[in-house]
């Protein structure tokens, strides 16, 4: 697993895409804007935005916002996307480890933001220590 770079942003756009056709989000998706997105994080400083990348596993892509309650930095995932070939392979939990890495030691975040789809992905990370503070429903306008 690497940070990813400007290099790398053609594979990381290929599973972006991947990755929004899984989910609800495919009309709003924008090849140009997720494009320009990659670019901006890998070009950002290290301590604010990342993209975790294995080259044709997979990636999880994050950065370090402030806590709007409190005087703190939280970890929050952008988009985490893992090749189906690949998954149940404990590929995740490797990606999961290495941006709370980021999140605390490189970011200095006393928190990590994780999305949640499904049930599966819920039961995952109160496997590996999270619990669920709410639920997040959007509506189409």
């Amino acid at each position: 697993m690497k940070i990813a770079t400007i290099e790398d942003t053609q594979e990381v756009l290929d599973m972006s895409m991947k990755f929004m056709s899984e989910t609800n989000y495919t009309e709003f998706s924008d090849e140009g804007t997720i494009k320009s997105f990659i670019e901006n994080i890998v070009m950002s400083p290290q301590n604010e935005k990342i993209i975790l990348l294995e080259p044709g596993v997979g990636f999880l892509a994050g950065w370090s916002v402030p806590f709007p309650f409190g005087p703190h930095l939280v970890g929050s995932e952008i988009a985490w996307y893992v090749y189906p070939e690949h998954r149940g392979k404990s590929v995740g939990t490797s990606f999961l480890k290495a941006f709370e890495y980021w999140a605390k030691e490189k970011a200095g975040c006393s928190m990590v933001s994780m999305v949640c789809l499904d049930e599966g992905l819920s039961k995952y990370y109160n496997n590996n220590g999270y619990k669920l503070y709410e639920r997040a429903y959007m509506k189409v306008l």
